[in-house]
């Protein structure tokens, strides 16, 4: 064998290493001076609402989101997500080899702006099945004459393709007027379909369109129970369609099986309560949540509050407490306390754009005594 061959084959192999090497660098193994060999490294990305955050990883500012952190040996990292004036973020987060650990975080207002949206009063606040409408009725004054001809069943339709600043300028339409029949103390119910809602008035039942004023009301009475049967169908139904759409069995069972039932707006997880004990069921703050992630079948406990809802962003789950209202990651992590005051218990609600919060309360003052809309800004 020649010596030129032989350094020929020795360069060749020093080349195949050498690009071996640069290959494993590129996919993101690094040399672990502990253990004095190359290991396989993992990837952190990091988006926030708003961006322009501080992100620290183990308390070490290391960047900014939005933007991607790489070479991270797998292992547990503690990454918090900063930015003046809004609610710091933070996680423990896994890393693994060759994998990418997606981030998405949305960072709420430290002193969020609350105002006013209703000044003439409101009842029975009814959030349509779509999300995406708040039937109430305004009461009769006896007072105000102006806020009497106000009287009736009112219907807010929020938009969600709107910019915040003009969906806050929006008005609500009336829909029934307190004429020959008085709404102040009737109870509403929304069509399964969110177009028609049900006004129980002392023992007469009117089923309202929503799309008008409707200026000769009809009493549905004789024919309620059949109206509200095939109401109750429809949703049934939906459900039905929607359980037999997971994929996975044991998710299937877990739904099916399940005496409480509440799908993310995007059904990509759900919120569900195994027990069905008729005593635990009437009081929601002693139930026991947990929130099933089909995209991974991963599972996670909720916090026992007076009431939970999916905010739309279906990454994050409203609790409702006494005086207070707070917002978590669908993990149960990160409770961030939006609002601590007064308020109607479980009168709460969300925007579809998830931009705000909408509750009712009132305050002790002679302009101000009556239950109104008011609004919480989310962003």
């Amino acid at each position: 064998m020649s010596r030129r061959f032989v350094v020929t084959l020795a360069t060749l192999i020093v080349i195949g290493l050498a690009a071996g090497v640069a290959i494993l660098l590129a996919k993101g193994y690094t040399f672990s001076t502990t253990e004095k060999k190359l290991v396989g490294t993992g990837i952190i990305t990091v988006t926030s609402i708003p961006d322009s955050a501080s992100v620290f990883v183990d308390g070490h500012l290391t960047t900014a989101t939005n933007t991607t952190i790489a070479g991270l040996t797998p292992k547990k990292y503690q990454v918090k997500v900063v930015k003046e004036g809004f609610i710091p973020w933070e996680k423990q987060v896994s890393v693994k080899e060759g994998l990418v650990t997606d981030l998405k975080i949305t960072l709420f207002p430290a002193i969020p702006t609350i105002y006013p949206l209703t000044y003439n009063g409101v009842q029975s606040p009814t959030l349509s099945p779509d999300g995406r409408k708040l039937a109430f009725v305004v009461p009769i004054s006896t007072t105000s004459v102006q806020t009497s001809k106000k009287a009736g069943v009112w219907i807010w339709t929020f938009d969600q393709d709107q910019p915040i600043a003009f969906a806050r300028a929006a008005q609500p339409h009336q829909i029934a007027q307190s004429g020959g029949v008085d709404y102040t103390n009737a109870t509403l119910r929304w069509s399964q379909d969110s177009k028609q809602v049900l006004a129980t008035a002392g023992k007469n039942n009117y089923l309202l369109n929503d799309d008008g004023l409707n200026s000769d009301p009809r009493d549905i009475t004789p024919i309620l129970a059949s109206t509200l049967k095939g109401w109750e169908d429809d949703t049934k139904a939906k459900d039905v369609a929607r359980v037999e759409a997971i994929k996975d069995l044991g998710a299937r069972r877990i739904a099916s099986n399940s005496a409480i039932l509440r799908w993310a707006p995007n059904e990509t997880k759900f919120m569900y309560s195994p027990d069905s004990n008729p005593s635990t069921l009437q009081d929601e703050s002693k139930i026991k949540f947990k929130v099933y992630d089909l995209e991974t079948n991963q599972q996670y406990e909720i916090p026992s509050v007076n009431s939970h809802f999916w905010l739309p962003t279906s990454r994050h789950i409203v609790l409702v407490e006494k005086d207070q209202v707070s917002i978590v990651d669908f993990d149960g992590s990160n409770k961030a306390i939006i609002y601590a005051g007064k308020f109607e218990d479980s009168l709460v609600f969300a925007w579809p754009d998830a931009s705000r919060l909408t509750f009712v309360s009132s305050f002790p003052t002679p302009t101000a005594s009556e239950p109104n809309l008011y609004g919480v800004n989310l962003k």
